[in-house]
């Protein structure tokens, strides 16, 4: 039997591990909220889902502590995808056409420690979830990109974390 079984366990790290090494070169396109088109490499990915789970783990991250985010579909919440497991987060994906109570009631029974917002979807949850969630919950802002007039390239979208206010 043991030329059927995998020698290592199929996860979200191995996964990222090789498709930076083996596919750096191969392009990934998405498309961001602002409809804009966003074109980068599996090397670019395994880079930035490295850093994010870096800046995760140097804001507090422990292994198994839940890591929420609501954002759309498009390239960072991939890096956030691979970056989170990569550091031994537990990712919560969150249904973003939900009403902000029902968010805040999501984040608070799942006891996330960190929310990932899409700097479009953070004004009108403000008042909601950020508020209602229990104190230990850090949010992490995704901004969207600017343009770098040197490069004249757009820049990656960034990841912030700020501690929210104790009630």
């Amino acid at each position: 039997m043991k030329g059927t079984m995998m020698q290592f366990p199929l996860t979200l790290v191995s996964l990222l591990e090789r498709a930076g090494k083996l596919f750096p070169r191969v392009e990934i396109v998405s498309q961001r909220p602002d409809s804009s088109t966003h074109r980068y490499t599996y090397g670019d990915l395994y880079r930035r889902a490295r850093a994010l789970a870096a800046l995760l783990q140097d804001a507090g991250l422990k292994p198994g502590d839940r890591v929420a985010t609501l954002m759309w579909n498009h390239s960072t919440h991939l890096e956030a995808y691979f970056g989170i497991p990569a550091v031994g987060g537990v990712l919560h994906t969150l249904n973003l056409r939900l009403h902000p109570d029902e968010l805040a009631f999501i984040v608070n029974h799942a006891e996330d420690s960190f929310l990932i917002v899409d700097d479009v979807l953070l004004q009108p949850l403000e008042g909601g979830v950020v508020h209602a969630a229990h104190a230990r919950l850090e949010v992490a802002l995704a901004q969207r990109p600017g343009r770098d007039q040197s490069r004249r390239r757009q820049r990656p979208a960034q990841v912030i974390v700020r501690k929210v206010s104790q009630r």
